[in-house]
């Protein structure tokens, strides 16, 4: 997925009022303002009471859904399932690799599937840039924090060192 279909599907679920956050691997290219590698994918954090606006717009878009990720649960929004954790593809090759959030009152990131993360008060604070236009990331430590705890592919541990190169 290039810079410019990675920046033109977060505007359009971004001016469609769906809320989402870059992370993977073109979360760390925004957050270091630069593109470090190919990127098959746009990787987001939705909040689970977009995901209704989500779906209609990315299946509006030519997106079917490819695949569950095991980790996913049913999740309910407005009366209707959802999966938590998934990837929509385009016939062009575009690919949108989901996770469903939740914000409790504190603030504090609820990840809605059953192999959670460990995540940081600041996830949500990420600001970075993709062909040159700003887009919601998660953060640095957010990003550290999702890239541990697994055996990492080479191209992920390169991310990690490319962020704590940076700051």
């Amino acid at each position: 997925m290039s810079a410019v279909q990675a920046r033109t599907v977060y505007e359009l679920l971004d001016q469609s009022g769906v809320t989402c956050w870059v992370m993977g691997g073109w979360g760390v290219d925004a957050l270091l303002d630069r593109v470090t590698r190919a990127h098959k994918d746009l990787d987001l954090l939705v909040n689970i009471a977009d995901l209704p606006r989500y779906s209609e717009i990315v299946r509006r878009h030519g997106f079917e859904r490819k695949l569950e990720w095991s980790e996913s649960l049913p999740v309910e929004v407005n009366s209707a399932w959802f999966a938590s954790a998934f990837v929509d593809a385009h016939p062009d090759g575009r690919e949108i690799d989901v996770h469903v959030i939740d914000v409790d009152k504190e603030g504090v990131v609820v990840q809605l599937h059953s192999d959670p993360w460990p995540l940081p008060q600041d996830t949500l604070t990420g600001v970075g840039t993709i062909d040159r236009e700003m887009v919601r990331c998660v953060s640095r430590a957010a990003q550290h924090a999702m890239h541990s705890g697994y055996d990492l592919p080479e191209e992920h541990r390169e991310d990690v060192r490319l962020l704590q190169g940076s700051t």
